[in-house]
Parts: structure tokens; sequence; C-alpha cells
């Protein structure tokens, strides 16, 4: 694992969920290291609680609720697997890293600024590269790519009727 993309993942372990109780009360107001299986439990039972209906994320719809529970449930068999987030090997990581962020988007309602990382290979390598952007720049890589094609398409169905 490089040390880039272990920082990466400790930084996001570390701050795990400290966005959505910072964005929500602009502090924070329980503890944000979430780095073995006990500390993320602790955590874990905190944003269930806040998640209860008189509680700081109680609006949250049924399947927001549903939907992070199994990102809880994801994260915690992550970390019992290995017994640290320091253990856990890279695609592991990226699965963790993509559970907290999906956590942290539903609860502070803010989707388009979730992070998603994905290991992808370039052409002509074997080797494999983190990429991470927010969802809504995929979103936005996704539509331009697919305006480029069909906008080739446009161009070569036009030249193809004209007998060219």
């Amino acid at each position: 694992m490089s040390v880039k993309s272990f920082g990466l993942v400790l930084a996001l372990v570390a701050c795990g969920f400290a966005g959505p109780a910072v964005a929500k009360r602009g502090e924070t107001s329980w503890a944000v290291k979430a780095d073995t299986p006990a500390a993320f439990e602790e955590q874990a039972a905190q944003v269930r609680e806040d998640m209860q209906e008189s509680g700081q994320y109680g609006d949250i719809s049924a399947a927001d609720r549903k939907a992070v529970e199994a990102d809880l449930e994801k994260i915690g068999a992550l970390l019992k697997s290995k017994g640290s987030a320091n253990a856990l090997n890279d695609g592991e990581q990226v699965e963790l890293a993509n559970a907290q962020e999906r956590v942290n988007a539903i609860l502070t309602r803010n989707d388009g600024d979730r992070l998603v990382c994905t290991y992808e290979r370039r052409s002509g390598s074997n080797f494999k590269y983190k990429t991470c952007m927010t969802a809504s720049q995929r979103e936005s890589v996704r539509r331009k790519s697919q305006d480029g094609y069909q906008n080739q398409l446009m161009k070569g169905g036009g030249s193809q009727a004209m007998g060219n």
C-alpha cells in the first residue's frame, strides 16, 4: 500500500463521521477516532441513536436510514475482519472510505459532495491507480462523455446519409 493512499484512508477513518456532526451542529459532539472495531462501535451507536425520531438525524427517510445502517454494518465488518483500519488492504480501504462517505452524504444531505474512490487501470499499464472524485464530478464526466458520443453519432450519421 502506498504511503499516500494509507494517509488518505487514515485521515478518512480519523475524521469518520465528524462531517455530519460539524455540518449539522457547528461543533463535534462525540469522539471522531474510529480506527478499531471498538471505537467504531461506539461511534456507530451514537449515529444510530441520533437517527431515532427525536435525534439529530431523526427526519431522514426510512430508505436513507436503511442505507446508513447497511453502511455502518459494512464498516463494522471490515474493521472486525482485520482488527484495525491500518490492516486493511487497498481495496478494503476504498470500500471503507466509500461507505463512510455515503453515510456522511446521507446524514448531511449533501450527496453531490460525497467522495467516491475507485481503482482503475490506465491504458497501456497493468498498474491500478486510485481515482477519487465527488459524486457530482463523476456525473458531470459521465454526462460529458455521453454528450460527446451522441455528437459523434450525429456527425457520423449525417455524413453517411449524404453518401460520404
